[in-house]
């Protein structure tokens, strides 16, 4: 049953990565597995690894990008795979991906490494596999389809200061002609820390364009005394706004967008949701992902998540007193980094975010709260 249900999730995700409807198998090389495709090859590149055979290979030396991939299209990139490092609390978010397709300067996916594969807090993940995103013993892996028409090019940025050792590859097929309905695939990575209280929304992720969302990952981290267990955190609803359509889709509850109800109670990996770190206590630790393939959230002109707090307790005013009184005295800090993963029809125009300095970016918590208050959270 496991595998069956793997094999259908992989066939939603063959079927998804157009940005208009889906054509027929026999007209898009990209969407049936079982079609058998002639005169196409299978083609490959490696990167990283400088010893044995491949000793002019470039490596991932401090403060250095190496090309793991430089492709000339039209093609798909199916496959990457790259090894995770050693002392994981600096390399998984000192190295940095980069894709970009189509000979733009501007890249489609920008993402620290850990972040872009699900391992949140810095390395601190389970092991897990998905049809899409998976972190396997000692490696990374990505089998997200992702169509080029010019090139693409795959880098890795080493902004550590050790030389990392790396191997990556990339496994990808050229296309006999390119298809206008496919979509560049794009991820982009954002941190924030901010005081939540019960007149917070925050705006995590805006699109402009035309195709379709895919999925999601979070990491949550709090040291709140009153936000134990997540309580408060995981209750703002998810509101999407798509083309200037005001809460196309509404989640009532953080972890209900996730897939999961009642808090984020324990680990757990499956198919298209999963929770490969939750940690409560003084330190409250969770990273958390999602995907839309076997329904993605399709935009014509732009697509926009936030989460609202607004809403919370209003039969309860009271709960939310503590709260109110923590911000005064510098609490009720929360640190989200999110990785948003979507095709679009353009290869490149989105603005990403810039990303953090190293050591902040290493950090569980950009900023934390003060000592707990004499007040409990409610129960």
């Amino acid at each position: 049953m496991g595998t069956h249900i793997v094999c259908m999730a992989i066939a939603a995700v063959m079927t998804s990565i157009s940005v208009r409807p889906a054509l027929s198998a026999t007209s898009d090389e990209t969407t049936s597995l079982p079609l058998i495709k002639k005169d196409i090859e299978t083609s490959f590149s490696n990167g990283g690894w400088e010893a044995d055979r491949y000793r002019d290979m470039e490596t991932l030396d401090l403060h250095r990008s190496i090309v793991i991939a430089d492709l000339k299209g039209p093609g798909v990139i199916r496959h990457i795979h790259t090894t995770r490092h050693y002392k994981p609390d600096i390399s998984t978010r000192g190295v940095v991906l980069l894709i970009y397709f189509d000979g733009n300067e501007q890249p489609a996916v920008q993402c620290p490494l850990g972040d872009f594969f699900g391992d949140g807090c810095n390395g601190k993940s389970m092991d897990f596999t998905t049809p899409l995103i998976e972190c396997a013993p000692g490696s990374y892996n990505a089998y997200i389809p992702m169509p080029f028409k010019v090139g693409a090019k795959v880098v890795l940025r080493n902004e550590t200061e050790i030389d990392l050792d790396n191997y990556s590859y990339v496994e990808w097929e050229p296309l006999k002609r390119w298809n206008p309905d496919l979509g560049y695939f794009h991820a982009t990575y954002q941190r924030r820390a901010f005081q939540l209280t019960g007149d917070t929304r925050v705006t995590f992720f805006h699109a402009k364009g035309t195709g379709h969302l895919l999925g999601r990952q979070f990491t949550v981290v709090t040291d709140e005394p009153l936000f134990k267990n997540f309580h408060f955190v995981m209750e703002g609803n998810n509101e999407v706004d798509i083309d200037r359509q005001e809460r196309r889709l509404d989640y009532l509850g953080s972890e209900d967008s996730f897939t999961f109800s009642w808090g984020f109670q324990s680990p757990f990996a499956g198919c298209r949701a999963g929770m490969p770190l939750v940690k409560t206590g003084d330190l409250n630790l969770l990273s958390i992902y999602r995907f839309h393939d076997h329904m993605p959230l399709r935009f014509a002109k732009e697509l926009k998540w936030s989460i609202d707090w607004t809403h919370e307790f209003w039969k309860n005013p009271q709960w939310l007193e503590p709260i109110r009184r923590r911000k005064l005295e510098g609490g009720c800090w929360v640190d989200y980094a999110t990785v948003f993963y979507w095709y679009q029809d353009a290869p490149a125009g989105f603005e990403h975010q810039s990303i953090e300095s190293l050591d902040r970016r290493t950090k569980d918590l950009l900023k934390s709260s003060r000592k707990p208050p004499e007040a409990e959270a409610p129960k």
